[in-house]
């Protein structure tokens, strides 16, 4: 989940059948261009904004993204490796951090523009978005866990994620409902047409006998 855009390409098929949700969305390309440009130019502006995000989804990671920043800050410091005359990529812990900015920054504004034309939707997708900072902070702490502490590690991530499929079942059920309005509105539809057969008939005969009379 680190640094991978899997989850927040998941949710957004899920907003795929929704009428008008998912419009103005980006594509995944889009959003994974978003996070590797983020990551590789490192504004200032996306690390307020991943704050915030977190202030609303998982306020008790706020703490979490300061200790990334400062650990961050720390190899920031440290002297650069150059092998060969090329300096070597950034350390493991400032790519870490701005991985972390990235990916919160473009949920973030996923969400603003999924609440301008369906606010229920953005709450729930929120909600999964928060969960899955968590679930990104427990992997952080497994993998410099000791085997011991590992399965407990695992159970909370386990929690989570169920948690998180709880709530892609919600939003699932919202497209099913929504499909199956729409499926009545088009059975009514068709219903009307089949009524009124013969006066759409004539009416489309009618239209093409005045176009081919009408003066040249």
């Amino acid at each position: 989940m680190a640094c991978r855009t899997e989850a927040l390409i998941g949710v957004l098929g899920l907003l795929a059948a929704s009428s008008g949700a998912a419009q103005d969305m980006p594509n995944p390309q889009a959003m994974q261009m978003q996070v590797q440009q983020i990551m590789q130019q490192r504004p200032r502006e996306a690390e307020a904004a991943a704050r915030a995000f977190l202030m609303l989804v998982a306020p008790d990671r706020v703490n979490g993204l300061d200790s990334l920043r400062e650990q961050a800050n720390v190899a920031n410091n440290q002297p650069i490796v150059v092998l060969d005359g090329v300096p070597v990529s950034s350390p493991p812990a400032q790519d870490q951090y701005w991985m972390e900015v990235a990916q919160l920054t473009v949920q973030f504004d996923m969400v603003q523009k999924l609440s301008r034309r369906d606010s229920v939707r953005a709450q729930l997708v929120g909600k999964m978005f928060g969960l899955e900072a968590n679930a990104r902070a427990q992997q952080r702490v497994f993998r410099t866990a000791s085997e011991s502490n590992r399965p407990a590690i695992r159970g909370k991530i386990e929690a989570l994620i169920t948690q998180h499929f709880d709530l892609e079942d919600q939003l699932r059920a919202l497209e099913i409902a929504d499909i199956e309005r729409r499926l009545v509105d088009v059975r009514a539809e068709s219903q009307r047409r089949r009524e009124k057969r013969a006066e759409f008939i004539k009416f489309a005969v009618d239209d093409i006998i005045r176009d081919a009379i009408r003066p040249r």
